[in-house]
């Protein structure tokens, strides 16, 4: 009788801590009006960027980062892995290099489709709303529709709200309120501006740190919503930086790629030409700067 006692009582612990929190969610969401939901979503964020840095994390002006991409079936397992590079320059500019052996014949987890370069090397740059593709058959166009895809999930991508678009018009931001991810508990943030991508902020309550971005759009020809989920974590310090580790991928609640960093430096002095197709070309030709 006392056991079963205490299984009640604990039961009714649950049921009213869920209760509890489900009325915290619903005050956060349901009762700020617009401006005050908008104030405390930018309350949240200037504690993260403080986390991050402050003044260091809000200077930065370039990034090369390396490390092991990989992709991951709906099973779970990894179906291969390469070594990568992402050279990123402010505010648009993006060069990811592809390194692998040319001699593999099995499935190699590149993000877009590019065919073997002789080098064991394939590079993707994106330079605002243009982009090339350097793989075996020369310096190629990036589709456009790839290109906009990237762009407007950029716009809403964290680093790029907290550092540049916070002062920006077309940007609403909203708190969404509290809950409970992986045991931590967290302030959720929906930015949006209009685009294709709505995107939903997980920040960590107790470090303020980003631990996740669900990014929801509409397919343009089946007009199914689409769910793709980025996880963040073991965060360390760069240069006064403080920068996600690991980054893990979802689709429509399918994991499919894995990027765990190994070496990150900041403002490194990356040059423009890097991020142009005379660079893609002279790199075709063995001219060309790597970094």
């Amino acid at each position: 009788m006392r056991l079963a006692a205490r299984v009640a009582a604990r039961a009714t612990a649950l049921v009213c801590l869920a209760a509890l929190m489900s009325a915290a969610r619903a005050q956060d969401t349901d009762i700020l009006a617009p401006e005050a939901s908008n104030r405390k979503a930018r309350e949240v964020i200037q504690q993260s960027i403080q986390a991050m840095g402050g003044a260091a994390y809000l200077g930065v002006k370039d990034a090369t980062r390396k490390g092991r991409f990989s992709r991951i079936q709906h099973n779970g397992q990894v179906t291969g892995t390469i070594q990568i590079v992402d050279l990123l320059k402010m505010p648009n500019k993006e060069r990811l290099e592809y390194i692998f052996r040319h001699f593999y014949e099995t499935f190699l987890p590149i993000p877009i489709e590019a065919p073997f370069h002789k080098t064991g090397t394939a590079y993707e740059v994106h330079n605002g709303d243009q982009g090339w593709l350097l793989g075996g058959g020369g310096v190629e166009e990036l589709p456009r529709d790839v290109l906009e895809q990237r762009e407007e999930q950029r716009r809403t991508s964290f680093n790029v709200v907290f550092r540049e678009r916070l002062d920006d018009p077309t940007l609403v931001l909203r708190y969404g309120g509290m809950d409970v991810l992986d045991l931590k508990t967290v302030d959720w943030i929906e930015i949006s501006d209009g685009g294709r991508y709505t995107a939903l902020l997980a920040i960590d309550r107790a470090t303020h740190l980003p631990l996740r971005t669900v990014y929801r759009s509409r397919d343009p020809k089946t007009r199914d919503i689409i769910e793709e989920v980025e996880h963040y974590s073991n965060y360390h310090a760069f240069q006064g930086v403080v920068t996600p580790m690991q980054i893990l991928r979802d689709r429509n609640g399918w994991q499919n790629s894995q990027l765990f960093l190994e070496d990150v430096k900041y403002n490194t002095g990356l040059s423009d030409e890097l991020f142009t197709r005379e660079g893609l070309e002279a790199m075709a030709r063995g001219k060309g700067k790597k970094d």
